[in-house]
């Protein structure tokens, strides 16, 4: 018989009642402080199971002298963001702990101190930032107050290690790409940087075009606050914009979701990619290769960040910061090909007469 209200979860208490044992015994079994009786410990693992109890995994940490809790930091949940954070909860469950996640605003200062405060209200051990250059992170940093901290950024900044997805590097793979291929020069729907600063995707583009002394176009900029899903519909509203400059052959969008809509929308408009006008993306989405035609994109290992910053975090005098996947890479697939000769064609939509 249970012994305790089905209303409500047993607790210790009801273990000991229900195992018979004291109360200091139940707690001796669940820390593993002090040894117990085989026949003992039996006997409460027994009645934990008889009567559905389970540890709470926070307070036997807290109990042993450990901070069970790693915090997460993250502006938004889109799907880089989402890919780090599974492989980071999955990293810190191997080690034992528990992933909390916060989104925070990089640009709501009261939002900040709020989260954080929740945030910091917990037995942490640790928070991972996905930063990407748009954190103020002395300012943070100082607002966590010392907690251990590992960042994964876009950037390299020997003041601070860290895990580095350099997009910059990888939109000027892309766009030298399109260059090789002989277009003479490359379009680009971007992301508005951070704090009013150019952003390192847009960055890489205008390095790969300055390096090759071709035309820089005026890119297609989406809004700021444009995210997740709502990027396809950005990259089909881009459309409109690149149609007006008749040497378009080629377009880096600046991730696969606004380059899954650029695509679409060209092919509803009669165009053909690649053959009229090449596309790639950034990041190499699961979809991107079963994508018609298989989108040309560079994959940025999300999942060995996500698990390298846990790695960082946690033994720090053992991980170089600085040090990047080896499957991160371009991904050469149908969406792109050699510019076609003369001019845009004017092409027919589907569905019009």
């Amino acid at each position: 018989m249970r012994a305790h209200r089905d209303d409500r979860p047993p607790t210790i208490h009801d273990v000991a009642r229900e195992a018979g044992v004291s109360l200091p015994t139940v707690s001796r079994v669940l820390t593993g402080s002090t040894p117990v009786s085989e026949k003992r410990r039996n006997q409460v693992l027994d009645a934990m199971k008889r009567i559905g109890y389970r540890p709470n995994g926070a307070a036997r940490a807290l109990v042993q002298g450990r901070q069970p809790i790693i915090g997460v930091v993250t502006p938004d949940v889109t799907y880089g963001s989402s890919e780090m954070i599974r492989a980071i909860e999955r990293e810190a469950r191997r080690a034992g702990y528990v992933v909390s996640v916060t989104v925070v605003d990089p640009y709501d200062l009261t939002r900040i101190d709020t989260s954080l405060d929740v945030l910091l209200a917990q037995p942490i051990a640790g928070v991972v930032v996905l930063d990407f250059d748009r954190y103020d992170l002395k300012e943070l940093t100082t607002k966590l107050g010392g907690v251990p901290l590992s960042t994964i950024s876009s950037t390299n900044d020997d003041e601070q290690r860290h895990i580095v997805v350099d997009d910059r590097l990888a939109a000027r793979t892309l766009t030298e790409h399109l260059l090789s291929l002989g277009h003479k020069t490359v379009h680009h729907v971007s992301f508005p940087g951070p704090h009013g600063r150019i952003h390192p995707r847009e960055l890489g583009w205008r390095d790969a075009l300055t390096a090759a002394n071709a035309p820089i176009p005026v890119p297609v900029q989406i809004a700021a606050a444009v995210e997740g899903e709502r990027l396809i519909d950005a990259g089909r509203s881009s459309v409109e914009d690149l149609l007006r400059d008749p040497s378009l052959t080629a377009v880096f969008c600046a991730n696969d979701q606004i380059a899954f809509g650029v695509s679409r929308t060209l092919a509803q408009r009669g165009f053909i990619v690649p053959d009229d006008v090449s596309v790639v993306g950034m990041d190499d989405e699961i979809i991107a290769e079963y994508w018609t035609p298989a989108l040309t994109t560079y994959r940025l290992d999300f999942d060995w960040a996500g698990a390298a910053a846990i790695r960082i975090l946690l033994q720090p005098a053992g991980v170089d910061g600085t040090t990047v996947s080896s499957t991160f890479g371009i991904k050469v697939r149908q969406s792109t090909t050699k510019p076609r000769q003369g001019p845009l064609p004017g092409r027919t939509p589907i569905g019009a007469h």
